[in-house]
């Protein structure tokens, strides 16, 4: 594993990140900002070896906690293959004993230890829909007041990508059913989407 990826984590994580390196045999593409996902995991396949990539502009707490929540994935995925569900109870299982291992080594501020001790009772699909977890995270973020999908309310009207306007509709797993408002048409957009809110 390349030093490299000490820019993006607390400098305590590095031992347990080079045993999960080892362990589970994985490439990290440190991404350019996504505004629909923070991270993703991508089985292997003949040609490449199993993929997670996390957005590169997180700060370091939120980029190790995204890289939990895929290295999760991963290990559900070598285990139970597509017999698991993505968020169900053995991807749940096996975050909770990654942050147990992250948390005794790494030294979290306060309040992001006392929400991660919290998210563990009850892991979600993503760190934005548990929002004290987020905003204990967002503490440390360079650039402050961020706005993502899920913060909205259900029938607000948000920008996305600063252009098109849509109408925010219901939750489906980890998507939202929002309607584009000059076309009408339906879209799903990940409830970690950068928006902003508008009459």
């Amino acid at each position: 594993m390349s030093s490299k990826i000490l820019k993006y984590i607390p400098n305590e994580a590095l031992e347990i990140l080079t045993q999960w390196f080892w362990l589970h045999k994985f490439h990290l593409k440190i991404s350019k900002p996504r505004r629909t996902k923070l991270g993703d995991f991508r089985p292997s396949n003949n040609q490449q070896p199993h993929r997670i990539s996390i957005n590169g502009d997180l700060n370091k707490y939120h980029f190790l906690i995204t890289l939990t929540h895929e290295v999760a994935h991963l290990i559900t995925w070598n285990r139970f293959g597509k017999k698991a569900l993505p968020h169900g109870k053995e991807w749940k299982e096996n975050y909770i004993i990654l942050l147990e291992e992250i948390l005794q080594q790494v030294e979290f501020p306060v309040e992001i230890k006392e929400a991660l001790v919290k998210h563990m009772a009850k892991p979600k699909a993503t760190s934005c829909t548990d929002t004290y977890l987020l905003n204990s995270l967002r503490l440390y973020d360079e650039i402050q007041n961020k706005l993502i999908l899920c913060e909205i309310k259900e029938g607000d009207c948000f920008l996305l990508q600063g252009k098109r306007k849509f109408k925010k509709g219901k939750l489906r797993r980890t998507r939202y059913l929002c309607t584009e408002l000059t076309s009408g048409k339906p879209y799903l957009i990940h409830q970690a989407a950068e928006v902003v809110k508008c009459s």
